[in-house]
């Protein structure tokens, strides 16, 4: 049974930074130097100064503190559990995504508990470590998903006798959001009690409980035995799993290995990006778009039992069927004979990559479908790991808007 609390947050002073759209940033490990010159230039005081992987561990701690003695961060008198009413537009349809934040006790993976869903890059860790154990503060929630049928979280959201807005603002044109506080006693006793009959899967922010966790054992002290997390309810539609998409920006080519690749796959040229979106929507499995050289394809498996002869003794048949498994244990190593791993390009825009493309001129981009959600949780409770960059929880939960401090 997991645990999670109301707490005294720390947020930002709006009569002291003014618009609280200037001062959030996206987590950490989705911001390019490009976006960070952005960020630092919106506000003095921006996020970023406190969650960039540039800042060094003393500096930020510095920082924090001062920002806090200068009326920036306030601390709150009273607990409670904090939403957003998350409202975006994805493929020219409007969602309302209701989450909110809750500081979780820390549980080893192996109770069953809080549930990992990917691999992670260890390195990635140890940098969020090194920020805990400096400042002994979470400035990014980890994003966490549960299981409730009857919506009741989101009904106590909707609900203006318990939930009280204190900022609205925006993280782009098509994203805008309401944040506020839950406050009363009895709807935060309804709100643990439907969480507390839950596992808990960790939806994106894998690093920072990783890291979160390691403090804790290595520091078990009580107070570092909770980590700040943002809860949705995966039963909503309003929450959307988007795939990662890859660029091999060198070592790699499709076009030269296509004979090979035809063994395996039927291949189909077609004339654009809108075409590969249009099948790829239209086939549910194992279907590839493949870009290089100005050129776009289709390439389809014509028969996974080609595959498993390769993955078998690696993967149950719940993950082998992974486009993300097929893609970094099959055609990786076994058509492009490469382990581009350390190398690889991710990103959710088709858009972004062939930009990226264009400037390196190298390489090969693989477009991939999104993983359907009752596959994610057979997946999640089947206990195996998918790999790194399998989904993409969108939109990214906000960093800035409540922080969490423990201890001295």
């Amino acid at each position: 049974m997991v645990e999670i609390r109301p707490f005294r947050g720390y947020r930002y002073n709006l009569d002291r930074v003014g618009d609280i759209s200037r001062v959030i940033a996206p987590p950490w490990d989705v911001i390019d130097s490009r976006m960070e010159g952005q960020l630092l230039s919106s506000s003095p005081f921006n996020i970023i100064k406190l969650i960039s992987k540039n800042c060094s561990p003393g500096d930020v701690k510095e920082k924090f503190d001062r920002w806090i003695e200068d009326g920036i961060l306030k601390q709150d008198i009273d607990e409670g559990f904090y939403f957003i009413k998350h409202r975006f537009r994805w493929m020219g349809k409007e969602y309302t995504r209701k989450g909110f934040f809750a500081l979780l006790r820390l549980e080893d993976f192996t109770t069953g508990n809080v549930i990992p869903h990917e691999k992670i890059f260890e390195k990635h860790s140890i940098n969020r470590y090194y920020l805990i154990e400096r400042c002994r503060v979470n400035f990014s929630p980890v994003f966490m998903l549960y299981q409730d049928e009857s919506y009741g979280i989101e009904k106590i959201v909707d609900n203006n006798n318990s939930s009280t807005v204190v900022s609205e603002g925006f993280i782009s044109e098509s994203e805008r959001f309401e944040f506020g506080v839950i406050t009363g006693n009895e709807d935060i006793r309804c709100i643990k009690n439907i969480v507390s009959l839950c596992n808990l899967i960790i939806a994106d922010g894998h690093h920072r409980y990783n890291a979160a966790l390691k403090y804790y054992k290595d520091n078990p002290a009580p107070e570092n035995g909770f980590v700040l997390i943002f809860l949705v309810n995966i039963n909503s539609p309003d929450v959307l799993i988007l795939p990662t998409h890859r660029y091999i920006p060198s070592g790699a080519s499709f076009i030269d290995n296509m004979e090979t690749f035809k063994r395996y796959f039927n291949i189909t040229e077609v004339s654009g990006l809108e075409k590969i979106h249009r099948l790829m929507a239209e086939e549910t499995k194992n279907i590839f778009g493949v870009y290089e050289d100005d050129r776009f394809f289709v390439i389809v498996l014509k028969d996974m039992d080609d595959v498993k002869e390769h993955l078998s003794q690696k993967f149950s048949d719940k993950v082998m069927v992974l486009d993300t498994v097929i893609l970094h244990e099959f055609i990786f190593p076994f058509i492009l004979k490469t382990e581009p791993q350390d190398v690889v390009i991710y990103h959710q825009s088709p858009e972004y990559l062939i930009d990226e493309y264009k400037k390196k001129k190298s390489g090969v981009i693989f477009f991939l479908n999104p993983i359907s959600k009752k596959h994610f949780l057979d997946v999640c409770f089947s206990g195996e790991l998918m790999p790194q960059k399998t989904t993409y929880f969108y939109p990214k939960v906000p960093s800035g808007l409540v922080i969490y401090k423990f201890g001295k």
